[in-house]
């Protein structure tokens, strides 16, 4: 399976199905996507016509998102799967309805710093902002994921994730900075 991460914090993924997680990219996602997946409302998370743009088979998506923009999709709940998609809980500061998705040993928890229980995690993306460093290396000791990387960060802030990379090496957790547009195996 290739993972992508497109910028923002959007990540698309070739598995079984292709997947494009929050679709506000920098460097635009393969054609023939199956599903399209919102973590919450944001709009450094959701853009509307980068969205349209796409032409995916299937939105996933809170239902705040669904109704605030009259979309027809898939109304995102904790607990349900959809063709090996598992939605999970979710903490996205200042977002008034969000979800963790989880593919394939792949977990994309938005912009939490606060990550769900999934077992068997191969590849975590995370924010990485400084005043949750010590929160982003606890939950990473406790779920042990192969693979950390940092996402949702600009050029000019690229010294957020190697600072969460620092920070990591440091306890032994396996962290890569990718580059928008890098494809990951996993």
């Amino acid at each position: 399976m290739k993972v992508r991460w497109l910028g923002n914090s959007c990540v698309e993924i070739f598995g079984e199905e292709h997947i494009v997680i929050d679709p506000n990219y920098v460097v635009e996602p393969e054609k023939g996507i199956d599903y399209v997946l919102v973590t919450h409302e944001h709009d450094d998370h959701f853009d509307l016509e980068k969205f349209k743009a796409l032409d995916a088979k299937q939105l996933v998506a809170p239902e705040f998102v669904l109704e605030q923009y009259g979309l027809e999709g898939i109304r995102a709940e904790a607990g349900k799967e959809i063709n090996g998609i598992k939605i999970l809980e979710s903490w996205c500061w200042g977002s008034k309805e969000s979800y963790s998705y989880f593919y394939n040993g792949v977990l994309h928890p938005g912009d939490s710093a606060k990550f769900p229980d999934a077992g068997g995690i191969k590849l975590v993306f995370t924010a990485c902002f400084p005043d949750y460093y010590d929160d982003y290396v606890n939950e990473f000791l406790r779920l042990k994921p192969e693979l950390v990387v940092p996402f949702h960060y600009s050029e000019k802030k690229r010294s957020n994730a190697e600072g969460l990379k620092d920070r990591l090496d440091k306890e032994g957790i396996n962290c890569r900075i990718v580059e928008v547009g890098e494809e990951i195996e996993v």
